[in-house]
């Protein structure tokens, strides 16, 4: 059902005066009409098939009956007015998550505006987790959004690691003579373990040995395998600062957030000059991949795991200042494919080095990593069987 009603003064505080519940691209979306832009925390209850939208105070609402139910949601409303505060309730004919939440301006100089809200399924432990503490809406760091399920019969997430350089090329290299290709495929290895553990992933490696893969390659393996996650991993080191230390994380942006990040994409990028020069049909698919940049939702998608790699992160290791950053990296460049750059730390400091290099140092990366690609997905962490 559908309600409208008069529109506030531009001066006043947003008036509520519509809901609108109803099926969106598979998606259950609620839709609410105000005079102005609205927001709202949603939270749960005790109750675990309510939750509930609170809206700030000086929002009022006309007296709205509730909608009737739809999708994941068997009935939104009616809005109630108390302590100064309008709330929604909104019963769950299952557990859901936010898959996204925006505003809709209005179009004509009568027209209301509108936040939309998708709701998508989600199991129990995922709708806990969301639901732990309030979710800010609408999401201008889509920090509660999770990727849609595997169509795959196999429900399980395909992680696909991207240990960096190999064979002829090393990366970077410590004060003590130590490659960077090295470590990255061991603490590859140490991540690929722990997320098999789990029983909840599938993991595929780009390279499980010491060779050479070209960056191109990488790509096209995670998006030719219908990857949920990209994650590569790499080491840094500065030949005249062995005081810098900790780890940092990137995601593919035209434009660097400093000078520091579009170096070390240079770098990185400049690992393919070291093999022959391409074959015409991997330039035509880079240049079809950087054609394809938006064509989803994947810089948003990549961007909230960065935050959660970088949380997870600070609970074993050092980060660097500002440690989530953006540069335009190759490796990064699948459209279809949510991919982020981890820098573990830096080889020139020995702190660091004597973290990478130990058993101990890359269990404890492996465990943050995991951590964090299960809040991403949604599920509940686990200890290892």
């Amino acid at each position: 059902m559908f309600l409208a009603g008069a529109t506030a003064a531009a001066a006043e505080a947003p008036r509520i005066s519509g809901l609108q519940l109803g099926l969106n691209a598979g998606l259950t979306r609620l839709v609410i009409e105000a005079s102005g832009p609205l927001a709202a925390d949603l939270q749960t209850s005790a109750e675990p098939a309510l939750l509930t939208l609170t809206f700030p105070p000086g929002v009022t609402a006309q007296p709205l009956p509730g909608t009737a139910g739809s999708g994941l949601i068997e009935r939104a409303g009616p809005l109630s007015e108390a302590g100064g505060r309008v709330t929604l309730p909104l019963i769950l004919a299952a557990p859901a998550l936010v898959e996204r939440a925006f505003q809709l301006p209005a179009q004509g100089r009568h027209a209301p505006h509108r936040l939309v809200i998708d709701f998508r399924p989600a199991d129990s432990a995922a709708f806990r987790m969301a639901f732990a503490a309030p979710v800010h809406l609408p999401l201008e760091q889509s920090a509660d959004v999770v990727p849609p399920l595997p169509a795959s019969r196999d429900n399980r997430r395909l992680i696909v690691l991207d240990p960096g350089h190999g064979g002829q090329d090393p990366g970077a290299i410590s004060a003590s003579g130590r490659y960077e290709k090295d470590v990255t495929l061991a603490v590859a290895r140490a991540v690929a373990v722990r997320l098999e553990q789990t029983g909840r992933y599938r993991v595929l490696l780009t390279r499980n040995g010491d060779r050479f893969v070209r960056l191109p390659q990488r790509v096209a393996l995670a998006r030719q395998k219908e990857a949920d996650l990209f994650l590569s991993i790499h080491a840094d080191s500065l030949a005249s600062d062995g005081l810098t230390r900790g780890a940092s994380v990137y995601t593919r942006a035209e434009h660097a957030t400093d000078l520091e990040a579009e170096a070390l994409a240079l770098r990185e990028n400049k690992a393919d000059l070291l093999a022959d020069s391409a074959p015409a049909e991997e330039l035509d698919d880079v240049v079809s991949i950087l054609l394809d940049l938006a064509s989803r939702d994947t810089p948003r998608l990549s961007g909230r795991f960065a935050g959660l790699l970088t949380a997870s992160l600070g609970q074993a290791t050092p980060l660097r200042r500002n440690a989530v950053r953006a540069a335009n990296f190759l490796v990064l460049s699948a459209p279809d494919v949510p991919s982020v750059l981890l820098e573990l730390g830096y080889l020139s400091n020995l702190k660091d080095e004597a973290l990478l290099f130990s058993d101990q140092g890359r269990r404890e990366l492996a465990e943050a990593v995991v951590a964090a690609i299960d809040r991403f997905f949604g599920v509940e962490a686990q200890p290892a069987r």
